[in-house]
């Protein structure tokens, strides 16, 4: 095993099988490497988007906000690909972030980045992993519910309704149906289950 990790061609093909955006950045944010999947996101080829900044690369909406491009604009010292990545080369151990990101295709994404440093040819870089999270549920911490009603108090001290909460709070959608005990208390006369056991 060791010796097929050591191969060029083995580390190209695992580098390319990762299902996200993964980049390969330097100290000044540029794309030393990026992998297939990003490449496809992009729309770009290895070669064209070699030693270009890595906001200029994803297309990132701040990249033209200064003349000089990505990395110089009011908005680039708030950048999580940016300071995740260099607090990865800086220090010595791997750093995650997540926040919203928009790009010049209109597109605006929660993405967390996960960056961690190595060190090749005595030159610190960082593996910086961007994942597309825009459809994952995060509700987080303690949620009020009254043992009662079951409503949700919201951070402005409101009760709504969970359905309206979970909403508010995640991409989740909520459809209604009804559950079978609920069916039997609601509608006896039906006989739902005998009607599904016959059908």
């Amino acid at each position: 095993m060791q010796q097929l990790l050591q191969q060029e061609s083995f580390i190209s093909v695992l580098f390319d099988t990762i299902p996200v955006w993964t980049f390969v950045l330097d100290l000044e944010c540029r794309v030393n490497a990026v992998n297939k999947a990003a490449r496809n996101f992009i729309g770009c080829t290895q070669e064209e988007s070699y030693s270009h900044r890595c906001g200029s690369v994803l297309g990132c909406i701040h990249h033209k906000d200064d003349p000089r491009g990505c990395g110089f604009g009011p908005y680039c010292h708030q950048c999580i690909v940016r300071n995740t990545s260099l607090e990865a080369i800086q220090g010595t151990e791997t750093r995650r972030t997540k926040e919203k990101t928009e790009f010049e295709s209109g597109q605006v994404l929660s993405v967390l980045v996960s960056s961690s440093p190595f060190e090749y040819k005595g030159q610190k870089l960082a593996v910086t992993i961007i994942e597309d999270v825009s459809l994952v549920v995060e509700l987080q911490g303690l949620i009020p519910i009254c043992a009662s009603c079951k409503q949700i108090r919201d951070d402005k001290g409101y009760w709504n309704r969970v359905e309206k909460y979970i909403e508010d709070h995640s991409e989740a959608v909520f459809t209604h149906d009804i559950c079978p005990s609920c069916v039997k208390k609601l509608y006896p006369h039906l006989n739902i289950e005998e009607d599904m056991e016959i059908g």
